[in-house]
């Protein structure tokens, strides 16, 4: 299943005319999740699974904000950010 998502992002990527970078792959493979490459940037989601948060008594998803991410662009002259 993984490797059909991987592979229908990669189709709307190139469908967008952009071409995701092939270090990107393995940066997805590494952390083995997902991401969205868009504007030449990727977004990776890393949610968190190991905190409980409650708001007035009520326990509240992880996914509403209290994750992470990281993104990647491709910079000039070496410079990779």
């Amino acid at each position: 299943m993984k490797k059909t998502l991987l592979t229908a992002i990669m189709m709307v990527a190139a469908a967008s005319g952009q071409q995701m970078p092939a270090d990107y792959d393995q940066a997805m493979k590494t952390l083995a999740k997902q991401g969205d490459f868009k504007d030449n940037v990727l977004k990776i989601n890393i949610p968190r699974n190991d905190r409980k948060v409650t708001i007035d008594g009520i326990a509240t998803p992880t996914p509403f904000g209290f994750g992470g991410w990281l993104a990647l662009t491709k910079g000039t002259g070496g410079m990779d950010g």
